[in-house]
């Protein structure tokens, strides 16, 4: 009977060195071609951002995993592709959180406006607690969060006048985002609002059917509103983040070498995106102007008037929201503008 121990020893070491190579197998890169679908074009902050992640994607793979782009809507308007990235269709996109927020309504809090100053307060929040609780909320929506790129700080353009006064808002005829906190935002600094997708924007502003619209410096640059829109105010009313999301369809059928490689590109691609964002940001004010359009400063004091005409605004989105999300949001804030 002393051949049992053995044989029994032998048949373990055979199964565990089975179940050795089978994980080692299970945690292989494999062939993989991912679609990466947003609005903007492929020379915006966005798109520079997109290759970024795929050149990423494409060497830590050893070629194995390809990403395809897609940009300037070209696979649908925003909300269209965050339903094909739900279906599997679209792999990954890049939003604003607003359009978020009827999966998650804490997203909805990023589109409040003048709720921050500068981008050292933005990434405080976006890299805190808060925010990375927010993504993990995504999953059961079908919806995997990778992260937070960089939008910007929005600026109003329009084709009558300059806006220097809050009473200058009163009656231009603008395009907003279809996001209820900008959308009521703006009715309550007397805008008539009109919602569009931003793949109609262009076509509306130079047919007139609007005034004009609100979008950081690089969209205005890169989707050339320059040539038909002559005023330029740096209002800064709203800073937009971008939400970088992936389907959970095409996730699941990813081991977890291949999601860890998927994570890592997204977080090269995220500091990446945000330099060339806020760089963008600056060379674009400078091409505006060379391009004729009259750009203005919003005096401070204006700026206080127009944040306390929204204040019933903020108040209710709050309420709706989440007004504990919101202090812990602020919370974060005060510790940046303390240590300042």
């Amino acid at each position: 009977m002393k051949f049992i121990p053995k044989a029994f020893g032998a048949a373990l070491c055979f199964s565990a060195m089975i179940l050795s190579t089978a994980s080692h197998a299970a945690d292989e890169i494999n062939k993989h071609t991912f679609k990466i679908a947003f609005v903007q074009a492929k020379n915006h902050p966005h798109g520079l951002g997109a290759k970024k992640f795929a050149e990423v994607v494409k060497e830590k793979s050893d070629g194995k995993m390809k990403v395809m782009i897609f940009a300037s809507g070209t696979l649908g308007g925003d909300t269209q592709v965050i339903s094909s990235v739900q279906g599997g269709i679209v792999d990954m996109t890049l939003v604003t959180p607003g359009l978020l927020s009827g999966i998650e309504k804490g997203f909805g809090l990023y589109g409040l406006p003048f709720l921050f100053k500068n981008s050292t307060e933005v990434d405080a929040v976006l890299d805190g607690p808060t925010s990375q609780a927010l993504l993990g909320k995504l999953e059961p929506h079908g919806l995997i969060g990778l992260g937070y790129w960089d939008h910007g700080f929005r600026h109003v353009t329009n084709s009558q006048r300059p806006v220097k006064t809050l009473e200058d808002l009163n009656g231009l005829k603008l395009r907003l985002q279809q996001i209820p906190t900008a959308i009521e935002s703006f009715a309550a600094l007397g805008v008539n609002v009109v919602p569009l997708s931003f793949t109609e924007l262009y076509t509306a502003m130079e047919t007139k059917t609007v005034d004009g619209q609100e979008n950081p410096l690089a969209a205005i640059e890169t989707s050339k509103f320059y040539e038909v829109q002559e005023y330029l105010s740096l209002t800064g009313h709203f800073y937009d983040p971008l939400v970088a999301i992936f389907s959970k369809q095409t996730w699941d059928k990813l081991n977890d070498a291949e999601r860890a490689l998927v994570r890592s590109a997204s977080l090269e691609a995220q500091a990446y995106e945000r330099k060339v964002s806020r760089d963008m940001d600056v060379s674009s004010r400078e091409m505006l102007a060379k391009e004729g359009m009259k750009i203005n400063e919003v005096a401070p004091e204006e700026i206080e008037r127009m944040r306390k005409q929204v204040r019933p605004v903020v108040e209710k989105f709050i309420a709706e929201y989440g007004r504990d999300l919101m202090d812990e949001m602020n919370a974060e804030i005060a510790k940046v503008r303390n240590a300042q």
